[in-house]
């Protein structure tokens, strides 16, 4: 009798069909052209301001997370990045308000330490540049069956990569988890996976208090195809979903004899802030501005949001449903905060995970002129913005 088994040959046709599939060939030039270069860059700009930046408890607070000496990897060790740090090394009780951190992220930068015997900064890169790179190839997948053309599809994961605020993608933060599971999912949704949309929006809500809003575009695209296909199999998404989004806010609750909303009280906490009619923080935001109140951050904060505000009218006329739905659940979302410090605190980092805008972008450059403007303002924005970050410069 033959043996059915695949032979080595058969493997690797698999393995290279999978390899053309992913996307990650097609990515893989400009994720390396921009790591590389935000690698080279950030350590020159310390090299520049070489001064010594000490801790301090208030402005540069790094929760019993031993200082980075390394200087190629010291411009990573900055703000959010050792409470990532901190929470993976000692857990929740590493500081008061660690609760607002889902657990997918520190707990794969721990096992990253656990299996590489790498200190918990380089675990943390580790994790968030496979996660950016994959994270990157699963947009181009996206891109590519929604615009249906390589080219532009290839021309957005550019913009994707070099928005001002793109080196979040690289450091020790959970922009690019977000942006793998998000992509994952709406891609998973398109192609009936209802099973796999469903996880990834559960893993994304544990890697990041807002994930938990993927349940609005795929909740929504899985009861109109099971209702169009009078089946029960696309909520399964639905139910995969809100295991995730739950699992967390139970964990706090049973495990800890907390509120289930602690999490979201502690993120608010951290900005001095809550929730409010959407549009309120934008309009005291160009109130601060008339009168002269706002500093660098806030400029950026306040122009990028703009920029995502308008560009919502070309996706929902552009782009199919679930990603118009996508975009406008988590712009909504940015535009009802209400911050304390600042109205609109952190938006330009926010703003990052906006992903069909990019595609929108894609097709408006098309036109070379346009084209040579989006790239110019872009890489310009992101020298700057990284610069700043590597010297602990608040820049989202």
């Amino acid at each position: 009798m033959e043996d059915a088994r695949p032979g080595p040959a058969s493997w690797a046709n698999r393995l290279h069909l999978a390899w053309r599939r992913s996307g990650v060939r097609e990515v893989l030039p400009i994720y390396l052209a921009v790591r590389i270069g935000l690698t080279l860059w950030m350590f020159l700009v310390r090299q520049i301001f070489s001064q010594p930046i000490p801790p301090d408890p208030l402005a540069r607070p790094y929760l019993g997370v031993e200082v980075e000496t390394n200087p190629w990897l010291e411009p990573w060790q900055r703000w959010d990045t050792l409470h990532y740090q901190a929470i993976a090394e000692r857990g929740y009780e590493a500081f008061d308000s660690a609760l607002f951190v889902p657990p997918l992220y520190p707990g794969l930068v721990r096992l990253a330490s656990a299996l590489m015997g790498t200190d918990s900064l380089v675990s943390a890169l580790i994790v968030s540049n496979v996660a950016a790179l994959a994270g990157m190839a699963a947009f181009y997948s996206l891109a590519r069956e929604e615009l249906a053309d390589p080219i532009w599809a290839r021309r957005a994961v550019l913009y994707l990569s070099i928005f001002p605020t793109a080196f979040f993608w690289f450091a020790g933060y959970t922009e690019s988890l977000l942006l793998l599971l998000a992509a994952a999912a709406l891609l998973a949704a398109r192609r009936a996976r209802w099973l796999t949309s469903g996880l990834a929006v559960g893993l994304a809500a544990l890697s990041r208090l807002t994930g938990a809003l993927l349940i609005v575009p795929i909740g929504a695209t899985a009861w109109s195809a099971a209702r169009r296909e009078k089946s029960w199999r696309p909520l399964l998404a639905v139910a995969g979903a809100l295991t995730g989004a739950l699992a967390f806010p139970l964990y706090v609750w049973l495990g800890m004899g907390l509120s289930p909303l602690t999490p979201i009280e502690m993120q608010a906490a951290r900005s001095q802030g809550g929730f409010t009619l959407p549009g309120v923080n934008l309009l005291r935001a160009i109130g601060r501005l008339v009168a002269g109140e706002t500093n660098f951050a806030d400029l950026f904060d306040l122009a990028l949001l703009l920029l995502f505000l308008a560009l919502a009218v070309p996706v929902w006329r552009q782009l199919s449903r679930p990603l118009a739905v996508f975009y406008s659940a988590f712009l909504l979302l940015y535009l009802g905060r209400a911050a304390g410090i600042a109205p609109l605190l952190g938006s330009a980092r926010y703003v990052l995970i906006l992903f069909p805008a990019y595609l929108v972008l894609a097709g408006w450059g098309r036109r070379p002129w346009i084209h040579r403007l989006i790239v110019y303002l872009s890489a310009t924005g992101l020298l700057l913005l990284s610069g700043q970050f590597a010297i602990w410069g608040w820049v989202g």
